[in-house]
């Protein structure tokens, strides 16, 4: 393949106009000086906020959840919401709290789900980027009270690592999302529209008196679907 030739296209002279000002600057290409047009770059869509949650430290359960009546967290877009939201990253990590032995690798699992009722149960607020942004439409719920909860798929899971030893430590982490590369489009984002959402539970069961934590961090964007 050939390889790209400097050029440059010559427009007619604007000595007389009175129009509007572009910003450019300028640079020698191939022996000629060019103008270079400064771009930037914005959102592909109409952006309504930015906001951030960071959990508490979890206890891994003894028993497992089901996502529908038991779990940590529920992100919920009310049925009424007139916003989509973006989750562009998620990030979990964990550790233990002592050296009591866990030999278990229980699953901490991420998946989408619908749901139908209007959803009352205690909810944790998250941060916003701009403090004179919006408030959150997405909802983080402790509680599926007032929701029924249908569960669509997985889009993530992380096995939370065993503790094989009475002096062992345990930590980990995974990006169950990973940052979005491609910053001014939707990309590679999980979209939770009117009457979705994600639900953070325990699909597999972990030790009796399980020392072992784990923490969430989720960072997402509410758009203008139209």
């Amino acid at each position: 393949m050939t390889a790209p030739v400097p050029s440059s296209i010559v427009l007619p002279t604007d000595s007389s106009n009175s129009g509007k000002l572009l910003r450019t600057e300028t640079k020698v290409i191939g022996g000629v000086t060019v103008h270079e047009q400064f771009v930037v770059p914005t959102l592909g869509m109409t952006e309504l906020g930015k906001y951030f949650f960071s959990s508490t430290q979890q206890s891994v359960s003894a028993t497992i959840q089901d996502g529908t009546a038991t779990a940590f967290f529920w992100l919920q877009n009310p049925l009424a919401s007139t916003s989509v939201a973006l989750i562009r990253n998620i990030l979990i990590d964990c550790n233990t709290s002592s050296t009591v032995v866990a030999p278990t690798a229980p699953v901490i699992s991420f998946t989408k789900f619908t749901f139908t009722g209007t959803a009352s149960g205690a909810s944790v607020t998250p941060v916003k980027y701009a403090s004179a942004a919006a408030a959150n439409t997405l909802i983080v719920r402790t509680a599926v009270t007032g929701m029924t909860v249908a569960l669509v798929g997985d889009i993530g899971q992380f096995a939370i690592p065993s503790v094989l030893t009475g002096v062992g430590v345990v930590y980990g982490n995974k990006e169950v999302i990973p940052e979005n590369p491609q910053a001014w489009s939707r990309g590679s984002d999980l979209e939770l529209a009117a009457g979705e959402g994600l639900v953070v539970y325990q699909s597999v069961a972990g030790t009796a008196a399980d020392p072992r934590r784990f923490g969430v961090q989720i960072r997402w964007l509410e758009i203008d679907p139209t």
